[in-house]
């Protein structure tokens, strides 16, 4: 769920039919979506490695409990 689209599209439609009330959540709707939109962190570069031709690469998704080994 968007919620920076729902709260511009709640504004503009409480805004074309004169419900103030219903602009005023869109507004707010829309604040709080643009704050978690542009505040999150950016995504980060865990591992880069080129492979070689013959080469694999193997792809895990570990627990929270998990050991994490590195080969190579």
């Amino acid at each position: 769920m968007d919620i920076l689209r729902t709260g511009i599209r709640m504004l503009a439609g409480g805004a074309r039919k004169g419900n103030a009330l219903l602009a005023g959540l869109g507004t707010a709707a829309a604040v709080v979506g643009a704050l978690r939109r542009f505040t999150r962190p950016r995504r980060q570069l865990l591992y880069a490695r080129t492979l070689r031709p013959g080469e694999a690469l193997r792809i895990r998704a570990l627990g929270s409990d998990d050991e994490v080994e590195i080969d190579g």
